[in-house]
Formats: structure tokens, sequence, C-alpha cells
């Protein structure tokens, strides 16, 4: 695995260390590290595109923050995923508890946008039908591109599930009152 916890913290929270959740990129990278999730990135468009782009589109009300720089990376996520697998997206539907930013059609592909949550990972691959769940960053000074970053279902994905419900049954059991 060639990822760190800060490398996490750039994906999730922009590098932003004061929103981030320190226990959830935890787990996570602990998840990674047992080969319990897997992590690849894909190059989208250059970084000038990401600004043509927030130019372009218009700002609408909806759930969570949707300024330009976050409309545009829903934009680009829905065109890359039509370009990539030839599926229609769609933004902020109700999948799973949450509302994700893009999603395919067909619920195989999740896209979240600028700073998230890392616990929809987790949430959005317990869905059997889901292949992967990825986020794009908003971009650092120093980007040539826009960079998705993927997770997905490791080998390990099952037994990790597994003992985290152990560990909390355990405990449970070790604390309950009889």
């Amino acid at each position: 695995m060639n990822i760190t916890q800060d490398d996490l913290r750039n994906i999730f929270f922009s590098g932003y260390p004061a929103a981030t959740s320190w226990d959830i990129l935890d787990e996570l990278f602990i998840a990674l590290d047992r080969d319990a999730i897997t992590y690849r990135t894909e190059q989208l468009v250059p970084k000038d595109e990401f600004y043509t782009v927030s130019n372009l589109v218009a700002v609408i009300d909806g759930l969570g923050p949707q300024e330009k720089g976050h409309m545009a990376l829903k934009e680009i996520a829905k065109r890359w995923l039509w370009k990539r697998y030839q599926v229609k997206a769609i933004c902020e539907t109700y999948f799973n508890g949450l509302h994700p930013d893009v999603c395919s059609a067909d619920n195989r592909f999740v896209i979240e946008c600028g700073t998230t949550d890392p616990s929809c990972i987790q949430i959005f691959l317990n869905d059997p039908n889901v292949v992967w769940v990825a986020n794009i960053p908003y971009p650092f000074s120093d980007d040539i591109h826009l960079t998705l970053h993927i997770f997905g279902r490791g080998p390990n994905y099952v037994n990790w599930q597994r003992e985290k419900i152990n560990a909390t049954r355990d405990a449970f059991q070790k604390f309950h009152r009889k």
C-alpha cells in the first residue's frame, strides 16, 4: 500500500487538519493495510479544465455545499463516468442512507467530491451492487490534474467486517448488565 494517513487527510478533507476525523481515517488506513479495502488512482482532467467548468456551472440549492467548485467536481465526475463506462450519472440521490454527490444510475460507481466524510467508503462498499467508491478532492496549487481516488473491496473485506462485528459484540457483552 502506497498511501499514508496524511494522504487520506488530503483526499477527504482537502488537507485541512482541523476538520479531520482521525478515528475514521485510522480505521480506513487499517482496512487498507489489511487488504480489506483496495486503493488506486486515476487522473481525470487537467486542473485548468476544473477552472473552466467552474466558470460554466450553475450554483444550485441542495444537500450540502453546492458552490461552483463543488458543482464543477460533480460535473467532471459525471462526464468521466460516461466517457469511461458509458453509464449515466445522477447527483445527490438518496442511496444507502446518504446522498452521494455522483452515483451511476445502476449504483455500481459512487463518487464523492471535495471534502467528504470517509466513513461513506465503508457504507457504500457494504452494498453488494457497488463496485467501487471514489473521491475527487479539491485541487491543490501544485496539482496538474484532478485525481480520482478509488476504493474497492479487497480480498480480506468480509473477514475485516466480521472482525469489527465480533469486536463490537464482545465489547457489548463485556459491559452489558444482566
